[in-house]
């Protein structure tokens, strides 16, 4: 296992957690959203950080399988996220290789982190049972929030790296197009695209809003998927 790339993906928890600020109120949205395509009996859930999304799952599988790279956010998904039903391995996706195959697979905001994304679908296709489908979740590069930011003038491009990205650990940014793009090639077929939360401002800004507005937003950004936070992608062998 190349421990340098574990070392990096430690670090990048350092400075990133899905369980804090509004990443938080991202996931829930995510968990609402993803729940509604789950099927089959055992789950996959890659780059599954501290658990949060697996443990939530954990009631509708027979078998939950979470990966991560880094040791320190598999050590939190033990503490906290544990069940009875869940099994946590810290592994690259390159070094993993399941002894079965899964009926459901979903990966939260990693497709953008990986060197080569087409080679990732491929391999996650591998591991998807026969009438499996996989749902996986990024970033939307044409968010509201970043369209109002380049209307302000604070973005010139809104498919260039910020800081924040860099800091994250992202390679890309994707549209829909981008997404779909990239399971065409990986051979998929796709049976479902949308968006996930219509989000107007940074995740700084919106923190502290109170959650019924929030709840709006989610329900608006279903009417204008290319305009959310995050996108959503469904798909199958």
């Amino acid at each position: 296992m190349r421990s340098g790339s574990l070392n990096i993906l430690d670090h990048i928890a350092q400075h990133f957690s899905e369980d804090s600020g509004f990443e938080r109120v991202l996931m829930k949205y995510k968990i609402r959203e993803i729940s509604r395509f789950c099927q089959g009996s055992t789950m996959l859930d890659i780059g599954c950080g501290i658990g949060t999304l697996t443990k939530a799952f954990s009631p509708m599988f027979k078998k939950i399988v979470g990966i991560d790279g880094s040791q320190a956010k598999i050590d939190k998904a033990l503490h906290f996220n544990s069940a009875e039903n869940i099994e946590y391995v810290t592994t690259l996706f390159e070094d993993y290789s399941p002894l079965h195959t899964f009926d459901f697979i979903v990966s939260t905001n990693v497709l953008e982190h990986v060197d080569y994304p087409v080679e990732f679908l491929t391999r996650v296709k591998s591991w998807l049972s026969e009438e499996g489908q996989v749902a996986i979740t990024v970033p939307n590069a044409l968010g509201l929030h970043k369209r109002i930011g380049k209307a302000m003038g604070l973005l010139d491009d809104m498919y260039a790296l910020t800081p924040e990205d860099v800091k994250k650990g992202h390679k890309r940014v994707y549209d829909c197009q981008r997404l779909r793009n990239d399971f065409i090639s990986a051979g998929y077929t796709i049976a479902f695209t949308g968006g996930i939360l219509l989000k107007p401002l940074s995740h700084k800004q919106m923190e502290t809003w109170d959650e019924h507005i929030v709840d709006g937003l989610y329900e608006v950004g279903k009417e204008l998927p290319e305009y959310c936070s995050s996108l959503i992608i469904i798909a199958t062998r």
